[in-house]
């Protein structure tokens, strides 16, 4: 019998100790509704939309600016890679020639080694030359396009400022 009683008891306790922290809760209460916002005034809105035309448009004015940068740095290191390719191969050539001019000539007087040696240093001047013309050509193209972009967007510039004060006056006043 005392032990039927203290089962029952334990069950009872333990039973509560799951219910009353559950009871206790009673929910969640409930937040405070935020005061409603007046309606934004028609004025207030073309205005916003004036300064969201002007975020647009810089935007657009540097990703042109990015996008001409980018595009000049790819074809200057595509001329470099050219360039180094060019100079590789003429080493390489060149090595070639003087272990085969090396071959035919084992005795080779000076005046042939002479000629021999002015002949790779000329090869070795006129590649130098035209690879310098090359890099003075691409560097004018690429300062002609940057002052070609600035001056269109100089003038896009003057034009949308034109239409931005044209819209702020047909805005509707406050």
């Amino acid at each position: 019998m005392l032990r039927k009683l203290i089962l029952v008891l334990g069950a009872t306790a333990l039973a509560l100790t799951i219910a009353i922290p559950a009871s206790a809760s009673h929910g969640t209460p409930t937040k405070p509704t935020k005061p409603t916002t007046p309606a934004t005034s028609p004025h207030a809105l073309c205005m916003q939309a004036l300064a969201q035309a002007q975020k647009t448009f810089k935007a657009q004015q540097r990703a042109a600016w990015k996008a001409l940068l980018t595009g000049q740095k790819a074809t200057r290191m595509a001329l470099l890679d050219s360039q180094k390719a060019a100079r590789t191969a003429l080493h390489t050539q060149q090595a070639a020639d003087e272990a085969t001019f090396n071959q035919q000539h084992p005795n080779a007087t000076p005046a042939e080694l002479q000629a021999f040696h002015a002949q790779q240093e000329a090869a070795t001047k006129a590649l130098n030359n035209a690879q310098e013309t090359a890099s003075k050509a691409l560097h004018a193209q690429q300062k002609a396009a940057r002052k070609a972009l600035y001056a269109s967007q100089k003038a896009a510039k003057k034009a949308f400022r034109l239409q931005q004060n044209a819209a702020k006056k047909a805005c509707p006043k406050k």
